[in-house]
């Protein structure tokens, strides 16, 4: 939020500090919770890709142990 924007929701006294505290704490909330999201869906395909992998190497076993 910018300076002017505190300087409006000032004029109207506590209340619109107040409104303009829970505009800004949502706001910074949200890039937060962007950031885990993102971070979180890069963790899932690492393990998506190592279990895959997994998968594989165990069904190579089981052929070679079945010959």
């Amino acid at each position: 939020m910018t300076a002017e924007m505190w300087t409006t929701l000032g004029q109207f006294g506590p209340l619109g500090l107040m409104i303009g505290y829970l505009v800004w704490d949502k706001s910074r909330g949200d890039d937060t919770r962007q950031k885990i999201d993102k971070d979180r869906t890069e963790s899932d395909k690492a393990l998506a890709a190592a279990l895959s992998a997994l998968t594989v190497t165990i069904q190579h076993l089981e052929q070679r142990i079945g010959k």
